[in-house]
């Protein structure tokens, strides 16, 4: 698992954008989740910028992060209802992969990789000996339209959520096991392409974009 450079600055970096943006009105405290939220967010921020923050840290040191990502409390201090996900979600999402999991993000010098693991699984599925269900069909579409979105810098991973926009995928890709499974590299790639573009992080082995490009040049 890495343990790298780049994890320390994006927790720091993360941790800011909250800390200076919709926690800034709050007073650090124990008697509110915005109080409490800013006492986690600055130890971790302190713990990254003195290089003391081995990952992935032990998940009774974030309590207060799970929980606050979990139950949403901070979603209400959003600007509006549809800022949500980019103002408050996206960056407690990004500590949650990068503290508690210790997983590298996906970020836009990664995007071609990510779009060359889209194209592996779409010719895969285009290519299926067998006949495709209705829900795959559907997959290949909505693919096509992430695949062409993430090449355009239109969208910025990690999407979050399947549904509404995403419902054959949803049903194509499952945790347990995928549609896709019985095609030769179907699960690996159905997994890679869920990881990168709708949690937003990118395999260990991606340390650089030169490490992803070698790792993926067989793909094309």
């Amino acid at each position: 698992m890495p343990n790298t450079d780049e994890q320390r600055l994006d927790i720091i970096a993360n941790c800011e954008i909250l800390l200076n943006t919709i926690l800034k009105p709050f007073e650090q405290t124990d008697a509110t989740p915005e109080g409490r939220m800013i006492a986690q967010l600055k130890w971790l921020k302190e713990r990254a910028q003195n290089h003391d923050l081995a990952l992935p840290v032990p998940g009774e040191l974030l309590s207060t992060l799970r929980r606050v990502h979990l139950d949403g409390d901070l979603c209400r201090h959003a600007s509006s209802p549809d800022k949500e996900r980019g103002e408050v979600e996206i960056h407690l999402y990004r500590l949650i992969k990068l503290a508690k999991n210790g997983e590298l993000l996906l970020k836009p010098p990664y995007y071609p990789y990510a779009v060359r693991c889209t194209d592996a699984l779409l010719r895969l599925m285009r290519g299926a000996t067998r006949p495709l269900s209705a829900e795959e069909q559907g997959g290949i579409a909505e693919l096509t339209g992430l695949k062409e979105r993430l090449a355009a810098g239109q969208i910025e991973p990690p999407l979050l959520n399947y549904l509404p926009d995403y419902p054959d995928f949803r049903e194509v890709y499952q945790l347990s096991e995928s549609t896709v499974d019985d095609l030769p590299n179907g699960k690996v790639l159905c997994e890679r392409v869920a990881d990168l573009i709708f949690e937003g992080v990118r395999p260990d082995t991606w340390t650089t974009p030169a490490a992803a490009e070698r790792e993926t040049a067989g793909l094309v």
